[in-house]
């Protein structure tokens, strides 16, 4: 299959393997009341699941009526001030994007800038938070502030760890870029010093992309943006 079309995952990474803490599920009680004005205006559509950027999944066999469900739930989420902090925003500037990939380690490379400097980051659609290593973290003058808000989670392995997270000014990949976002301080894959870091749903969340595994090339779809 050449073409493989994907969505973005909360869990992965980090958070394989954690026990649910009581917030999340408070969140998520938090999420569902706020959408359920578009449960009921939407009938027919299925609501399969609410990841913890407070994006929602849907089927349907209208696939229009999937789309206004969505709309409808990302509005009712951002009224309530539910989004979660971190996740940035789309840039002003951001547009559709299709850029080469390269194939490693059973994943997908992808070029990536952070603060305008260039960095290859692994694809990882089961990784809640992008995470980049402290040497490209230096480069990209991003340091780790005392206090600075932590993610906690397992890694491959199931080490336990707590990875402090930075604001960085813009993450994108060609023509689709996201502002102020947080990203994860630490070193996911030591000894693999040509590869920056992981690229996970914190940024893919803003998109709708494909996988062309044929041409090797990463499409990138901004969602909710003006057509």
């Amino acid at each position: 299959m050449a073409w493989l079309r994907t969505a973005p995952f909360a869990i992965g990474v980090l958070a394989a393997g954690c026990a649910v803490p009581p917030e999340r599920t408070e969140r998520e009680r938090a999420l569902r009341s706020a959408i359920e004005p578009c449960v009921k205006r939407y009938p027919t559509v299925k609501l399969t699941g609410i990841d913890e950027y407070g994006r929602v999944y849907a089927r349907a066999s209208e696939h229009d009526n999937v789309d206004g469900f969505e709309q409808c739930s990302r509005e009712a989420i951002e009224r309530q001030g539910l989004a979660l902090i971190g996740t940035g925003k789309l840039a002003g500037s951001a547009a559709a994007a299709t850029v080469p990939i390269r194939s490693a380690y059973s994943a997908f490379l992808v070029p990536v800038q952070v603060n305008g400097v260039s960095a290859t980051l692994i694809l990882d659609t089961g990784a809640s938070q992008t995470l980049i290593s402290p040497q490209f973290a230096r480069r990209a003058g991003l340091g780790v502030a005392r206090g600075a808000p932590r993610v906690r989670g397992n890694v491959v392995g199931g080490q336990r760890v707590s990875v402090p997270l930075v604001r960085a000014r813009s993450v994108s990949i060609g023509s689709a870029a996201v502002e102020d976002i947080d990203v994860g301080v630490f070193d996911a894959l030591p000894g693999r010093p040509e590869v920056d870091g992981l690229l996970g749903a914190s940024f893919l969340v803003h998109f709708k992309f494909t996988v062309d595994r044929k041409n090797l090339q990463l499409v990138l779809e901004p969602v909710g943006a003006e057509k």
